[in-house]
C-alpha cells in the first residue's frame, strides 16, 4: 500500500485547498441570542454564499444573515476537484436520456452561463483564487469509453452545441502522454481554481455588501411550514436563533437533516489524492503543458489535474453511501488506494510517487444525478438547492443567483430553467436506501473494471 508523506491526522477535517486558504483567514463569530433578519440562508459553501451576496445585490436594505455549522468552504465548496466546465449532469446522453433533448441543451446553455458568469466575476471583482483558463479533456482509455465519449460528441452536434470535439489518440498524447489514452473528448470553455480561496472571497465581498456571516452556528432545529407565507422560519442553533421571513437552504449533501429534503437526494462519499510537487524531469515526462482540467469517460469517473505548484490532484473514481444519510468524514483505506493505483496506471512515470495528503467529503446525489432548485411546498419563501455532485464550481454560484431570483419572487430566464421547481424521484428512506443506493454504485463499479480489464489503452492506441 502507498505510503502517505506527512502527517495523515492533520489532514483529517481539511483539504490541500482549505489550507492553502487558511494563512490570514479571520474565522466569524458563532451566533449569539436571538437574532432578527429578512432573509436567512443556511449553508456557507459557495451556494449559500453566492445566494447571499446576489439577493443583497438585488435589494440592499435587507437584513441577511448566514449560518455555517463549521467554517466557510468546510464541505464540497472547499474540497473539490476545482473545475470551472460547463456540465450540469455527468453527460449529455444521461441528460437526453432522462429529460429530453430540448432540456438537456437547456441544461448545457445553463452550464455554459454559469462557466461565462464565474470567470466575469472573478475577473471584475479580482477574486484572489489561482484561477487559471485551460482546455476540458474527457478522455478515453478503452474501446468502451471511447464509444461513450464519441456518443457524446456527435450527441452535442445533434444538439446544435458547440466547441466540442473528438481528439483521436496521437493528438491527445501529443498534449498529455499516457499510454492508457486512446482519445478524448475536448471543449476550450474550462478553467482551474482553488475553490476554497473562491468560496472564501466570495464570503469576503458578501461581508463587503453587509451580508452577516456566523460560523460555528448549526441550524440545529429549523421550524416552519412550508404551506404557508408569512414570519415562521425559526432556526435554533446552540447559542442562538435566527428569526426570518424567508429562508434559503443551501445545504447541498447535508439536506437530509430537514425532513422535508430528505427523500429528494442522498449523500455520496467521494475521495481525492494528492501528490507531491512533481519534479520538471516528472513534469516534462507527462507533456501536460496547457494543464487542461481533465476526467475520463467511466461510468464513475475520475477527475484530474494539477495544481498551482504542480502537485497531481485525483479524485472520484468511486463514490460510497453510508446508511442514515452519514455525511461525517469519512476514510476508507481502500478508495485512496484505489486512487494511487490509478496514478501509477495512468502515468508510469509518476510510479510509486508520494502521496502528500488525502481527503474525503460528501455530494449531493438526486435518483437522477441532475440538480433541483425550489420552493418547499407552496411557499415561496422558502427555497433550496441540492443535487449538486461539485464537479462544477460554476454550476454553484449560478444556482446561488437563481436561488435569489427565486427567492425574491422573480420570473426571469434562470428560474425558467426546468430544474428549478422540478419534481424530483423520491429516494426510499431507510432500512430501502441503503441496498438500494449501493447495489447501483455496486453495479457502475463492476462495469467499470470489467471495461478496465478488458485491455487499458494499448489495444485501442494500435487502431487509432
Amino acid at each position: 500500500m502507498r505510503t502517505l508523506a506527512g502527517t495523515f491526522a492533520d489532514y483529517r477535517a481539511r483539504s490541500f485547498w482549505l489550507e492553502q486558504a487558511t494563512a490570514g483567514y479571520v474565522e466569524s463569530p458563532a451566533l449569539e441570542g436571538v437574532v432578527r433578519a429578512d432573509v436567512l440562508v443556511i449553508g456557507g459553501g459557495l451556494t449559500g454564499i453566492s445566494a447571499a451576496y446576489h439577493v443583497k445585490l438585488a435589494e440592499p436594505s435587507l437584513r441577511i444573515v448566514l449560518l455555517e455549522s463549521e467554517v466557510t468552504g468546510y464541505g464540497a465548496s472547499g474540497r473539490s476537484v476545482g473545475f470551472i466546465v460547463p456540465l450540469v449532469s455527468p453527460s449529455l446522453s444521461l441528460a437526453t436520456t432522462r429529460f429530453g433533448a430540448q432540456q438537456a441543451r437547456e441544461a448545457r446553455r445553463y452550464a455554459e452561463r454559469a462557466c461565462a458568469y464565474l470567470v466575469e466575476t472573478i475577473e471584475r471583482r479580482r477574486l484572489d483564487c489561482n484561477y487559471e483558463a485551460c482546455d476540458y479533456l474527457c478522455v478515453a482509455r478503452t474501446p468502451t469509453e471511447s464509444k461513450r465519449a464519441q456518443q457524446e460528441v456527435a450527441l452535442a452536434r445533434r444538439l446544435d452545441i458547440e466547441g466540442v470535439e473528438w481528439l483521436p489518440a496521437r493528438a491527445v498524447r501529443d498534449q498529455i502522454d499516457s499510454p492508457t489514452y486512446v482519445g478524448a473528448l475536448r471543449e476550450s470553455q474550462a478553467g482551474l481554481i482553488n475553490p476554497a480561496r473562491l468560496v472564501r472571497e466570495f464570503k469576503r465581498i458578501a461581508i463587503a455588501r453587509g451580508v452577516e456571516i456566523y460560523e460555528h452556528s448549526p441550524a440545529i432545529n429549523l421550524q416552519f411550514d412550508p404551506t404557508r407565507s408569512g414570519r415562521v422560519i425559526r432556526a435554533q442553533t446552540p447559542r442562538g436563533a435566527v428569526e426570518s421571513d424567508r429562508c434559503v437552504i443551501a445545504t447541498n449533501a447535508y439536506s437530509a437533516q430537514f425532513a422535508a429534503l430528505r427523500a429528494r437526494q442522498c449523500p455520496l462519499h467521494t475521495y481525492a489524492v494528492l501528490t507531491e510537487p512533481l519534479t520538471p524531469a516528472q513534469l516534462s515526462s507527462l507533456g501536460w503543458q496547457a494543464r487542461q482540467a481533465l476526467s475520463d469517460a467511466r461510468l464513475l469517473p475520475h477527475y484530474y489535474r494539477l495544481t498551482s505548484d504542480n502537485r497531481l490532484l485525483v479524485t472520484g473514481g468511486n463514490a460510497r453511501y453510508f446508511p442514515g444519510n452519514q455525511t461525517a468524514i469519512n476514510h476508507d483505506t481502500q478508495a485512496f488506494e484505489d486512487l494511487a493505483i490509478f496514478i501509477d496506471q495512468t502515468f508510469p512515470s509518476l510510479r510509486g510517487i508520494a502521496i502528500s495528503q488525502r481527503w474525503s467529503w460528501v455530494v449531493s446525489a438526486t435518483a437522477d444525478l441532475a440538480p433541483a432548485l425550489g420552493m418547499l411546498g407552496n411557499n415561496p419563501h422558502i427555497v433550496y438547492s441540492l443535487g449538486n455532485l461539485e464537479h462544477n464550481s460554476a454550476l454553484s454560484h449560478l444556482n446561488g443567483r437563481t436561488l435569489s431570483d427565486l427567492l425574491l419572487e422573480r420570473k426571469t430566464d434562470l428560474t425558467d430553467v426546468f430544474f428549478v421547481k422540478r419534481a424530483t424521484i423520491p429516494l426510499p428512506p431507510e432500512p430501502a436506501r441503503a441496498p438500494l443506493v449501493n447495489s447501483v454504485l455496486s453495479l457502475l463499479r463492476a462495469r467499470d473494471t470489467l471495461d478496465e480489464r478488458q485491455g487499458l489503452g494499448n489495444r485501442a492506441i494500435r487502431r487509432a
